[in-house]
């Protein structure tokens, strides 16, 4: 189904307007959840840095660590669990319940090529905006780091970034932007696959449900390591 979707998209084989649609769906109304998630977990996050780093005395390293952990770390898989779990299962409900009813069968019948008008569409909208909500929920989190960063530990906004400009280098954005892009492959990819393959009555409708939140979140967390392994070098 990927290398099907990869070729019609560079035949380009895309209903744009189906792409804007599913845009709005995966990526506009994901707001919302990606900005609470974010920026609880970089309270949290940034609280337990900065208590520990002070205790050494390294209360400047502060907007280094957490601003790293952000970009290569919390930020796609934030954004990535959270369209795993809101946009995932509504993929694959909405496709299984289309082959239950029988909808799929009559596209084909029609002609209409299942991968180009169901697959396609939500592949290009999730690569579009799975990067957007990254990046996002990275800033998002940078904002509660700089917060808790200057309660906690009585460090100044300026010198919180003075140590991120520091620290952050562009192959750790080039990491963040792999991520960013696997993860959007696997919940799109995974949500299609299990919604289009799956028969049955009404309650397969949420075994396929329960069968791709299991899978995207499984695999974003072991991609996740392959590319940190991957791309993993001292500084």
């Amino acid at each position: 189904m990927l290398i099907t979707s990869i070729k019609l998209i560079i035949m380009g084989r895309v209903d744009w307007p189906e792409v804007y649609r599913h845009c709005e769906m995966i990526g506009v109304k994901s707001f919302a959840v990606v900005g609470i998630t974010a920026l609880f977990t970089g309270f949290a996050m940034s609280l337990q840095i900065a208590r520990e780093l002070v205790l050494f005395g390294a209360d400047t390293a502060i907007g280094g660590v957490v601003s790293l952990a952000l970009v290569r770390e919390i930020g796609p898989i934030t954004a990535g669990v959270m369209l795993a779990g809101r946009v995932g299962s509504s993929i694959a409900a909405e496709l299984t319940t289309m082959m239950i009813t029988e909808q799929i069968d009559a596209l084909q019948v029609m002609r209409i090529d299942p991968v180009e008008y169901l697959v396609v569409p939500r592949y290009v909208a999730g690569m579009l905006m799975m990067p957007v909500l990254s990046i996002y929920a990275m800033a998002i989190g940078l904002i509660a780091g700089i917060q808790i960063a200057n309660s906690a530990a009585n460090l100044p906004a300026a010198t919180f970034l003075d140590s991120v400009k520091q620290t952050i280098l562009d192959r750790d954005f080039t990491v963040h932007f792999i991520k960013a892009f696997i993860n959007a492959t696997i919940v799109i990819m995974f949500s299609c696959a299990i919604g289009l393959s799956t028969r049955g009555g009404a309650e397969d409708v949420g075994i396929a449900t329960t069968r791709a939140i299991v899978w995207t979140m499984t695999m974003i967390f072991v991609f996740n390591y392959i590319v940190t392994a991957l791309t993993y070098s001292p500084r």
